[in-house]
C-alpha cells in the first residue's frame, strides 16, 4: 500500500530528501541564493559539498563510483535543491543529465571509465551545446560543421545560448558531419573542452541564469580528436532524442521545486502583512490564489514522480515527460505571476524571492523544447 502522508517514497528515499533538505538549510540559505542571482557568483561552495555527499553520483553506477540510484532518487534531490536555489540545482542537473547520462547511453567505455568517476566526484561539470542563431526549434537545423580531417575534425560554427559552457568541462555539442542526406541523419555528437584553441565564448547579458551565465561560442577550426566523439557518427540526432525524456523530467523536477518555494514564499508573506488592520491571508481573494498555488504545485508533484516511477520501470515515457514538462513549467509560472500579485510592490524588489522566481519561470516554458513543440509532439504521440 502506498503511503500517501509520504508521497509513496520509501524510507531510504525520505532519508534523502531530509539529507537534502537540511543540506539547503544550512548551506543554501536564501540570503546565499540571492548574493550569487544579484553578484552573478557561481554557487561553487555549495556545489563542492553537495559533491562531497555523493548527490552528482545518484545515477551513475556503483562501478563509476556513483550510487547507482534511479530517477526518482535524482528526482528527490532536484527537487530540493531547486527549493532552495535553482542555478545550483541546474549545475547537478547538467552533470548528471547531459554529462552523466549521455555517456552511459551512447559513450563509450573508455569515456565511461575516464569520465564518470570524475562526475560523480564533482571534479567534472557538464554542459549542451545545440542551440544556433539560426536554430532555435528546428534543433535539427543546426549549420555548426565538422569535417573529417585523419584522426581529427575541424570545427567551425557558432552556438547560442549555452548555458554554463564557461565552467564546463566538457560539453556536448552537436554538429553537422554529412551534408549530403536529410538533416536530422547528417548530425554527430562531440565531447568538447571549452578550452580548446580556436574556441571563443562571449557572455550574454540575460535576466535569468545569472550566477551560471548564458553564452554564445564561436569556433574557429577547432580541432577534436575522433576518440571525443559520443556515440556513432551521423547518429547523434538519435542520440539526442534518447535522453529527451531525461532531461525533460529533470526540468520537471527542478520547477517543482522552485514552485513550491514560491508558494511558500506568498504565503508567508500573506500572514506577516497587515493591511487593513489584518494579514493579507485573511482575505479572501489572497486565499484562492494561494489555495490555486498549492494545488498547481501539488499537482506538479504528482505528475513528475508518476514520470520518474515510469522511468525507473523502463517504460516507454516520451509523450508523458512533453505532458510533464508542459504541465509543470506552465504552473510554475502561473504560481510565480500569482506571487508577485501577493506580494504586490515588494514582489518587484531582490530582498524577497519572488523575482527571482518570476524570471526564472518565464525562461522554463522555452528550455528543453518550447512548450508550443512539446504540444506538437503530445499530438504526433496521439496520431492526430
Amino acid at each position: 500500500m502506498i503511503d500517501v502522508k509520504n508521497y509513496g517514497f520509501t524510507e531510504e528515499q525520505l532519508m534523502l530528501r531530509d539529507t537534502v533538505r537540511k543540506f539547503i538549510k544550512e548551506y543554501v540559505p536564501e540570503e546565499y541564493a540571492r548574493k550569487c542571482d544579484q553578484e552573478k557568483k557561481v554557487p561553487w561552495e555549495a556545489f563542492h559539498k553537495a559533491a562531497e555527499m555523493g548527490l552528482l553520483g545518484v545515477v551513475i553506477p556503483e562501478k563509476y563510483g556513483g550510487a547507482g540510484l534511479g530517477f526518482t532518487e535524482l528526482g528527490i534531490v532536484l527537487d530540493e535543491l531547486s527549493y532552495g536555489y535553482l542555478e545550483l540545482a541546474t549545475m547537478i542537473y547538467r552533470a548528471s543529465v547531459h554529462g552523466a547520462e549521455s555517456l552511459l547511453t551512447y559513450g563509450s567505455e573508455e569515456q565511461k571509465d575516464k569520465y564518470l568517476p570524475l562526475i560523480a566526484k564533482g571534479e567534472f561539470r557538464s554542459s549542451l551545446s545545440l542551440t544556433e542563431p539560426n536554430s532555435g526549434s528546428d534543433a535539427a537545423s543546426i549549420q555548426v560543421r565538422a569535417v573529417r580531417d585523419g584522426d581529427y575534425f575541424i570545427i567551425n560554427g557558432q552556438k547560442i545560448f549555452n548555458s554554463a559552457v564557461n565552467i564546463a568541462t566538457r560539453t556536448v555539442l552537436a554538429a553537422r558531419t554529412d551534408t549530403s542526406v536529410p538533416k536530422h541523419k547528417g548530425i554527430t555528437l562531440f565531447f568538447v573542452d571549452p578550452t580548446t584553441p580556436g574556441i571563443e565564448i562571449q557572455r550574454m547579458d540575460t535576466m535569468v541564469f545569472r550566477a551560471l551565465g548564458t553564452y554564445q561560442v564561436f569556433y574557429n577550426d577547432v580541432r577534436i580528436h575522433k576518440d571525443d566523439m559520443l556515440g556513432e557518427l551521423n547518429n547523434g540526432w538519435k542520440h539526442l532524442m534518447t535522453n529527451l525524456t531525461k532531461e525533460r523530467f529533470a526540468i520537471a523536477a527542478m520547477m517543482t521545486g522552485a514552485a513550491r518555494a514560491a508558494v511558500d514564499t506568498a504565503i508567508d508573506y500573506a500572514k506577516q502583512r497587515i493591511q487593513f488592520g489584518q494579514p493579507i491571508s485573511k482575505f479572501q481573494v489572497i486565499q484562492h490564489k494561494l489555495a490555486d498555488m498549492k494545488m498547481e504545485a501539488h499537482l506538479s508533484h504528482l505528475i513528475t514522480y508518476d514520470l520518474a516511477n515510469r522511468i525507473d520501470a523502463n517504460v516507454p515515457s516520451r509523450m508523458e515527460a512533453s505532458m510533464a514538462k508542459i504541465f509543470v513549467t506552465e504552473a510554475y509560472n502561473r504560481i510565480a505571476n500569482q506571487g508577485m500579485q501577493i506580494l504586490g510592490g515588494y514582489s518587484v524588489t531582490p530582498e524577497f524571492p519572488m523575482e527571482r522566481h518570476y524570471r526564472e519561470s518565464v525562461l522554463q516554458r522555452i528550455g528543453g523544447g518550447t512548450n508550443e513543440i512539446l504540444r506538437n509532439s503530445i499530438a504526433k504521440d496521439l496520431e492526430l
